[in-house]
């Protein structure tokens, strides 16, 4: 599955690329702001891709001109409800503080919301002592609602009614840039890794690999 928007380039993780996820998610600065701090071994790595790749959770690889500089998540936090938890990681340093974090955000809350509307709920976990986490997240419209039993986490959350008002100005902007490369195209075929309401839009709009 790869969908693209704003001129960048987002893969569905594979077993080939745990790899490369491994090496950047085990370097000190991004580990020490997840909440799993511990070094990830290839053997925890393949356990976890094992645990996720299904239809409840969605890993991209973001890629800005072939360059892959990041990682963006979107799986649901219960499964039998339409509460979607995100997250992202930008290992490139040098695409810190650019709009690229920004845009990725936007594609995924843009599909979760909008283009397969599986989901009436975001949230994100970001810790207390991380401002730019909490100002990013706050200027897309998450709201801090509650913290973690350790005290040391924000539980963020976006409902559907506040992305409608909030981000869709976000969106508008963004497509100002180029209103081609604002269109949510995606590449995949109908798979039992992939949600129901996923399956349905690909058979619906007759979309391939």
């Amino acid at each position: 599955m790869i969908v693209e928007q704003y001129g960048l380039r987002y893969s569905r993780v594979t077993e080939n690329d745990l790899e490369l996820l491994r090496y950047w998610r085990n370097q000190s600065y991004i580990r020490d702001a997840m909440q799993f701090k511990e070094y990830i071994t290839p053997k925890m790595q393949k356990a976890w891709f094992n645990k996720i790749n299904n239809k409840h959770n969605y890993y991209f690889i973001i890629e800005d001109n072939d360059k892959k500089v990041g990682l963006i998540n979107c799986k649901d936090a219960e499964p039998d409800t339409k509460l979607a938890e995100g997250g992202i990681f930008i290992w490139e340093k040098s695409y810190w503080g650019t709009s690229i974090p920004a845009f990725a955000s936007l594609t995924m809350l843009q599909a979760v919301f909008e283009v397969f509307q599986s989901g009436n709920e975001s949230v994100a976990t970001v810790a207390c002592n991380n401002k730019v986490a909490l100002d990013f997240n706050e200027m897309l419209g998450y709201e801090i609602k509650s913290k973690t039993v350790d005290g040391n986490y924000y539980k963020l959350h976006l409902t559907k009614d506040k992305y409608l008002s909030h981000c869709k100005k976000l969106i508008r902007a963004a497509s100002l840039l180029d209103e081609k490369k604002s269109q949510f195209i995606m590449h995949a075929t109908a798979s039992d890794i992939l949600a129901d309401e996923i399956n349905q839009y690909i058979k619906k709009n007759n979309i391939t690999v």
